[in-house]
């Protein structure tokens, strides 16, 4: 049976199984996201576009066994991928936190996801739409991250954060966590990260946050 560890990083990277043996230090996986906030033509905003693409080293160990003649995933192994990743993230809130000023705002189920490969790595693409779409007015701000750090988000170099749709005026800000932060995480014991659960809030120190603000 797969330990804790062991199924997130199968909910990360889409593997079915993966090898035994102690992680020594974390982050495990490493993913470069970019995400698109999304506006209906009433100025709501009805939810977040992600595409999240998975290091090269994990993608190969992922994909290891699963690969078809021509060395590269069938589109029904990808497909069945992508369901399980999206099944398995659930239980990690899709690693993806939203609010509006103090309240906390609920996503509906996934849809519009799948997987793609470039021959190096892996691309999950899905869509969170928000169980009530809400007003533009105020101020939003969307997180992803991990809260066990077992895997490490950061945002894409350019454009990492579009706004599709948003009505005039309104103004994106984004932070990144400090590296430094990052690096402290190394002198901590597999132990302390092993009782690391979805509820905690250790990861939140390494959130990719994008703020909005809108008339």
């Amino acid at each position: 049976m797969l330990n804790r560890a062991h199924r997130h990083a199968a909910a990360l990277a889409c593997a079915l199984t993966l090898c035994a043996g102690p992680a020594l230090a974390h982050p495990h996986v490493w993913v470069d996201v970019r995400s698109q906030l999304e506006y209906a033509p009433d100025g709501t905003l009805t939810g977040v576009r992600h595409v999240w693409k998975f290091d090269e080293g994990f993608s190969a160990f992922a994909l290891q066994g699963l690969e078809g003649p021509d060395g590269k995933p069938a589109e029904v192994t990808l497909k069945e991928l992508a369901q399980t990743n999206i099944d398995s993230m659930k239980e990690f809130d899709y690693f993806t936190f939203a609010q509006r000023g103090k309240e906390k705002l609920a996503f509906a189920a996934p849809r519009d996801y799948g997987l793609t490969y470039d021959g190096t790595a892996l691309t999950l693409h899905f869509t969170l739409p928000l169980a009530k779409p809400i007003t533009s007015a105020g101020t939003t701000t969307l997180d992803v991250y991990d809260p066990t750090y077992f895997v490490a988000f950061a945002l894409a170099d350019q454009d990492p954060v579009k706004l599709a749709a948003a009505p005039n005026g309104c103004k994106l800000g984004l932070h990144r966590p400090d590296p430094a932060v990052g690096g402290s995480s190394q002198t901590l014991s597999e132990s302390f990260f092993s009782a690391l659960t979805t509820t905690s809030q250790f990861g939140s120190q390494f959130a990719n946050r994008a703020t909005v603000t809108c008339p």
